[in-house]
């Protein structure tokens, strides 16, 4: 006991000891853990910016591109071009222009301007209406920074100003329009008019789709080559140029990240990230200029409170680690404690429990070779029951027969004591003949019913033979059928059930014919027994063919009840039955799964009620590989 004792004092320290370093290592893996879970964090807020970031950059290129295609293919119409200039041609400009811009949704003004800057023709655009501006009403953009940079702008190539707001007679419109413009310089050498065709497209659904983009881990702004915003969250900060408000720009608020974006180079096209919470792409509205006033830079931010979300959440998940940790480990060092108890309160026992459980298995042994004997036993019991009901019913077929035999015997010694009778008293020629013709009829007769007899004796005697032999052997399967059902008639009669048999192997095959008859009537004899109630007409269907592959394939079917389901799975398992009260042991479909698999080396299967034939109710399948075929010459 004292010997215990002190192993349960060893064992505590040693547990104590690895706790402490537990703890110790639990505390350095959630660390880990925090910075791993921080990292990832991270990199999924990157991964959205920059997966955001670059479809506001694709949304805003193929605006741009679009608007490229679009002017292009506004003044390529030779309408145009003629030489011309009278009021039907004018007519067809204005013509041209309203079809134009009601084709392009996003079109809110063409303009056509000449050398002076005074507009010549203008087509507004809205809510899907086009609205011809009379000449009077026309204005004169000259000082239009637009109307200047355009004209001095390359012959054949569209110009794109900077976006800002569309304004008419000086004023902002409100709602805002937030609107990019594209020149083409037409010269009189192949237009009508010498001057500039300026297109407004309209972009306040492309910012809206833009903004859409947005969420609290990437928040979208656009921000011109001057630093204004022209989209951002607080709606308040946008178009600061417009609206005289100067301080409103990137380089107030954030004036380092300003100067990492002005220090970009012109060609820049690729993601660059300024901090973890930022991330930022420039591009050009494809009109160069040394000051950057038509560059765009797409920014995308996250809000303030992701941040904290990240560290919080990091800190929450390394937290849960140690925590879990911990109490895992300790629990497992609390089970260890009490397991290693109860090792050592156990070890003195084992021995014992060793030599019991060695005698327990000799004992299982034993039991188990008794189990296989009884096993064997019972499938001879079996067959030889099987064979008795067969002389029973091959003893009930002789009857007829001998019988009759007798009868006629009889009639016959009859007939010869009348004879021997007259013989004193003397008798006429014509009653001699009729005797003697009485006298053969009866001897045939009983010949005949002899023959019967013996061709019954005869069949049993080959049935016998075969199930008593375990060899392979030539055999004939339709002879062999033919035997077993004439060893059932009696059954058939009493039970009211018809068979039919289609039996389409003509020729000899090698097998074990004793077995496959004990099968074949098994599964009759079942079908008799449990698969009819009160029905009318009782028929077993007997079907045997080869299949493609040469092997013996025999079928049995009945119209009968059927199988329930629930005994489907487990149909050919020991002692299954549903009529045990009648005096079933539930072995019959077990003892010919056995010869079938075992001695025959074949297959039997329950066939699936979705596959059975119309009219049948349940159909066993056996299958026997390997039988050859022997032909009768």
């Amino acid at each position: 006991m004292v010997e215990v004792n002190h192993q349960y004092e060893l064992l505590k320290k040693r547990l104590l000891i690895k706790f402490v370093v537990i703890v110790i290592g639990s505390l350095f893996i959630s660390a880990m853990v925090y910075l791993l879970q921080y990292q990832i964090q991270k990199s999924n807020v990157t991964l959205l910016q920059d997966n955001t970031l670059l479809a506001a950059h694709n949304t805003l290129s193929r605006e741009l591109g679009d608007v490229r295609k679009v002017v292009k293919l506004l003044v390529a119409d030779d309408i145009l071009k003629q030489s011309d200039d009278s009021a039907l041609l004018e007519q067809q400009v204005q013509t041209h222009f309203v079809n134009f811009g009601l084709a392009a949704e996003n079109i809110s003004q063409i303009r056509w301007l000449d050398s002076q800057g005074q507009e010549r023709y203008r087509v507004n655009f809205k809510a899907g209406q086009a609205e011809l501006v009379p000449k009077q009403q026309l204005q004169n953009k000259s000082s239009r920074y637009y109307f200047t940079e355009g004209m001095e702008y390359s012959k054949g190539d569209v110009y794109i100003t900077p976006i800002d707001l569309n304004v008419e007679r000086g004023a902002v419109v409100t709602p805002h329009e937030p609107t990019l413009r594209a020149s083409y310089r037409t010269i009189s050498d192949s237009f009508i008019l010498n001057g500039l065709i300026v297109v407004n497209f309209d972009l306040s659904k492309t910012l809206q789709q833009i903004k859409s983009l947005s969420t609290m881990q990437a928040q979208i702004q656009l921000i011109n080559g001057e630093g204004y915003w022209l989209l951002h969250p607080q709606k308040d900060k946008e178009w600061g140029f417009m609206r005289e408000k100067s301080m409103l720009t990137l380089g107030n608020e954030d004036s380092q990240l300003w100067q990492v974006i002005t220090q970009l180079p012109k060609s820049q096209d690729l993601i660059a990230s300024h901090s973890h919470a930022t991330s930022f792409l420039k591009m050009t509205l494809g009109n160069n200029s040394a000051n950057g006033a038509n560059d765009i830079i797409v920014l995308v931010k996250a809000d303030d409170s992701v941040q904290n979300e990240i560290v919080l959440w990091s800190f929450f998940i390394a937290f849960a680690c140690a925590v879990s940790l911990i109490s895992i480990s300790g629990l497992y060092l609390k089970r260890s404690y009490r397991d290693q108890r109860q090792i050592i309160k156990a070890r003195a026992h084992l021995e014992h429990e060793q030599q019991e459980l060695l005698a327990a298995n000799t004992k299982l042994q034993r039991y188990i070779k008794q189990q296989h004997q009884l096993q064997g036993e019972l499938i001879e019991a079996q067959r030889l029951s099987s064979l008795g009901l067969m002389v029973a019913g091959v003893a009930h077929e002789m009857n007829t027969p001998l019988g009759g035999a007798a009868i006629s015997l009889s009639n016959a010694q009859l007939i010869n004591q009348q004879l021997k009778d007259k013989i004193d008293q003397g008798f006429t020629k014509q009653f001699l003949e009729s005797s003697v013709e009485k006298v053969t009829d009866n001897l045939r007769l009983s010949q005949v019913n002899l023959e019967k007899a013996i061709d019954h004796v005869k069949s049993f005697k080959e049935m016998a033979h075969d199930r008593s032999n375990d060899q392979y052997i030539s055999f004939n399967i339709e002879k062999v059928i033919n035997d077993l059902l004439l060893g059932l008639k009696s059954r058939f009669k009493a039970s009211k059930v018809s068979i039919e048999t289609k039996i389409d192997v003509k020729e000899d095959i090698i097998g074990r014919p004793g077995v496959i008859s004990q099968v074949i009537e098994s599964l009759i004899v079942n079908a008799i027994s449990h698969a009819f109630d009160e029905l009318d007409n009782k028929l077993i269907q007997l079907h045997v063919y080869l299949n493609q592959q040469g092997e013996l394939c025999i079928s049995v079917s009945d119209n009968g009840c059927g199988i329930d389901d629930s005994l489907r799975s487990n149909l050919f398992d020991p002692f299954v039955t549903t009529s045990r009260n009648h005096g079933h042991t539930g072995l019959g479909l077990y003892l010919v799964h056995e010869w079938v698999t075992s001695v025959l080396n074949g297959k039997i299967q329950l066939v699936a009620k979705e596959d059975l034939p119309e009219g049948i109710a349940t159909q066993f399948k056996i299958t026997l590989p390997g039988l050859k075929k022997n032909k009768i010459s």
